[in-house]
């Protein structure tokens, strides 16, 4: 039999493909209020953790999931009602515009579509009946036409759900199969498949990944924050005393660097949004926040990790991203230079309007945009960005730069610069708190900000990883140049290196270790 003659059938995830969430913890909330959904996951914490550790199977876990909610009680109460839509609008907000445009692409061609899930059918088939298409996935009981939160079936997911297709369609022979996955629980079924697409609604086949670096990143990630958190720890032999004294301050400190990292991370979404490209937030974030777990690497190069795994979670091209964050260092360096701008004339006491460093600040942005606009330039650059790239991304260097001019306009940069700004002001500001903590009053926050600020531009410029060294001495040496005595500048340096180098790179470990799970 030709392959013209085969039957074609496309098979869709839910959860994460068609979807952009998840229709389990969807229902969730909808169950219950907000206090009841509050003590719904309190009580579903220990099974959380067991599930998490492998010590609670998947099936059971989901089960446990499905009482603590009410989902059956809600799905029950909804039918008698003569609602058994209930959740379908909520469903079809969640819709990825490019999923159901494929889908309706294969309905077109005359080809079969499933949906198959491992969320619960009570939930999806008021879906699959609107999109008029065949639903496998995981059965609950019923009885007495009531739904109940036990499994009926398998959890469909992995390998059952190749099980579950082969049952449900009969004979491999003569049909061919376009898949539709985007999280391990897909692997088996994209693999079983004769056109496998994994996180792409694209004609080209995309399989799943062989092997993804993903495993890695954390044990790398916390070899590099062992090491720095030793070489601190070893020349601290003041710090524990310090951080038991300062702990208010260090407190606060930490806060505003958080507040800090919140701020920053606004201004990753405006670059991204500036090159068309929307991945879900909270992937998006925790990706963001974990590529800081390589924030100590030479020039902050291993940051560059975010492009690789946002790629990879999101399907977010990698030449625009990669743009983006060259486009956010640039900026964090005009940032810092603002700074010293606004923050040297109070230092040394010049009698210089606030408005006039502030417009010199603006101007150098405007005439770096001007200059980055000229034909050499746009020249310098497309050799820059080849040469960045990996050989496997020479050949979309094209698109690398078109998303590049559209970072760059002033508008734009300058709003990235005085985001970067105020970030870097609240480090500042928590060295200054520090030293006030210290006994030490004749540093103002404008000159602890140069302080810190100057610094690090100074540890960043050396290619050292994470700085280090140069930027402790460069902090030491603006203190000192301001009076403060080198046994305190010393540890203040120090502490402030661990509430922010370190810290960040601790929450990045945090945020790598932690890769949330699909839905049970």
């Amino acid at each position: 039999m030709t392959s013209q003659a085969k039957q074609r059938i496309a098979v869709f995830d839910v959860d994460g493909t068609l979807l952009r969430g998840d229709c389990l913890w969807l229902a969730a909330r909808r169950a219950k209020s907000h206090w009841g959904q509050l003590r719904a996951a309190l009580s579903c914490l220990p099974w959380l953790i067991g599930w998490q550790l492998r010590l609670i199977r998947t099936g059971r876990f989901k089960q446990q999931v499905i009482a603590a909610f009410g989902i059956c009680e809600a799905v029950n109460r909804a039918e008698a009602a003569g609602r058994a839509d209930w959740l379908l609008d909520d469903l079809k907000a969640q819709i990825n515009p490019e999923a159901l445009q494929r889908l309706h692409w294969h309905q077109q061609q005359g080809d079969r579509v499933l949906l198959c899930s491992a969320s619960p059918r009570l939930l999806l088939q008021p879906l699959a009946n609107w999109l008029k298409v065949e639903l496998l996935c995981t059965e609950l009981e019923q009885r007495d036409g009531l739904w109940r939160p036990l499994l009926a079936s398998p959890n469909c997911k992995g390998p059952e759900k190749v099980r579950r297709i082969e049952q449900h369609l009969g004979p491999q022979e003569g049909r061919s199969i376009e898949a539709y996955g985007d999280s391990k629980g897909d692997r088996e079924l994209l693999k079983a498949a004769e056109f496998p697409h994994y996180r792409s609604f694209l004609d080209e086949p995309r399989p799943y990944p062989a092997f993804s670096l993903g495993p890695l990143l954390p044990v790398v990630a916390i070899a590099v924050l062992g090491y720095g958190l030793l070489g601190i720890w070893s020349q601290g032999d003041q710090l524990w005393p310090l951080l038991r004294s300062l702990w208010p301050q260090i407190s606060l400190g930490l806060l505003l660097v958080l507040l800090g990292y919140a701020i920053r991370y606004g201004r990753w979404r405006l670059l991204l949004a500036a090159v068309h490209q929307h991945p879900p937030m909270a992937s998006d974030a925790r990706i963001w926040m974990g590529s800081y777990a390589f924030t100590a690497t030479p020039g902050k190069s291993g940051e560059a990790v975010r492009s690789l795994l946002l790629k990879q979670e999101c399907g977010v091209p990698m030449p625009p991203s990669l743009m983006a964050l060259v486009v956010e260092r640039v900026t964090d360096g005009t940032a810092v230079l603002l700074l010293l701008l606004i923050n040297l004339p109070l230092l040394l006491h010049w009698q210089v309007p606030l408005a006039v460093p502030i417009s010199l600040g603006g101007a150098a942005v405007l005439a770096g945009w001007f200059a980055l606009r000229g034909s050499w330039a746009t020249e310098q650059l497309k050799s820059t960005v080849k040469r960045l790239l990996p050989r496997k991304l020479a050949s979309a260097s094209g698109d690398g730069l078109i998303a590049l001019r559209q970072l760059l306009q002033p508008w734009l940069l300058l709003q990235a610069t005085v985001i970067g700004a105020v970030a870097w002001s609240l480090e500042g500001v928590s060295l200054w708190m520090l030293l006030r903590g210290m006994g030490v009053d004749e540093v103002g926050i404008g000159g602890a900000t140069i302080a810190h600020t100057a610094a690090g531009l100074i540890g960043a410029l050396t290619l050292l990883p994470g700085g280090l060294g140069s930027t402790e001495a460069g902090t030491i040496g603006l203190l000192a140049l301001q009076g403060v005595g080198v046994a305190v500048a010393t540890p203040a340096t120090l502490l402030i290196r661990l509430m922010t180098l370190w810290f960040a790179t601790a929450l990045g470990v945090v945020c790598l270790l932690w890769q949330p799970r699909r839905q049970p």
